[in-house]
């Protein structure tokens, strides 16, 4: 396991200083996927343990006429927290490419800047610079892809929550009108 750890920092050092917001844009983003992921499949799939059903059932209980508009309002207040996360883990995963294009341009110039230095006799320091550039690259898009491809799946999941809860909540309205 210490080698394992070992040649993670290596590759995160060898990556550049854009290693760093790059690991917070990944951390950032999954912990935005997962905690979405949680809410839509760890919440009730009944209809009568929902917490919008619920909130029909108290004010059934309490005889307060109830309609449509707030229904797509207690709806929507079930899926904003969800396509919040979302939306702050899209961009973050639009972000991560940007950085690693950021690193491959200040890998560039470091390339650049041993030639003027060195001339073409330091391959060590030529390569160096490369090596940051693509290594940069490779992780932007590593970090961006995955989560892109999450992102656009449970986007997926919580617009067909919000039809559910649409549907769950024009059928209270039904039953508590007559």
């Amino acid at each position: 396991m210490p080698d394992l750890i070992r040649a993670v920092l290596d590759f995160a050092e060898a990556g550049g200083v854009t290693m760093i917001p790059l690991l917070l844009c990944c951390v950032g983003m999954w912990y935005c996927i997962l905690r979405t992921w949680l809410d839509i499949f760890l919440s009730p799939q009944t209809d009568e343990a929902h917490p919008l059903a619920l909130e029909f059932t108290h004010m059934r209980s309490g005889r307060e006429r109830v309609d449509s508009r707030l229904a797509d309002k207690l709806a929507e207040a079930q899926c904003f927290p969800s396509r919040r996360r979302l939306a702050m883990a899209g961009a973050m995963a639009s972000a991560a490419p940007l950085l690693g294009l950021f690193g491959t341009v200040t890998g560039m110039i470091e390339t650049f800047d041993s030639v003027a230095r060195f001339g073409m006799a330091n391959p060590k320091a030529l390569s160096s610079g490369i090596s940051t550039a693509m290594i940069s690259t490779q992780t932007g898009l590593a970090v961006a892809v995955p989560g892109l491809i999450a992102i656009h799946f449970l986007r997926g999941r919580v617009f067909r929550k919000r039809e559910r809860l649409e549907r769950l909540g024009a059928t209270l309205v039904r039953r508590n009108a007559s």
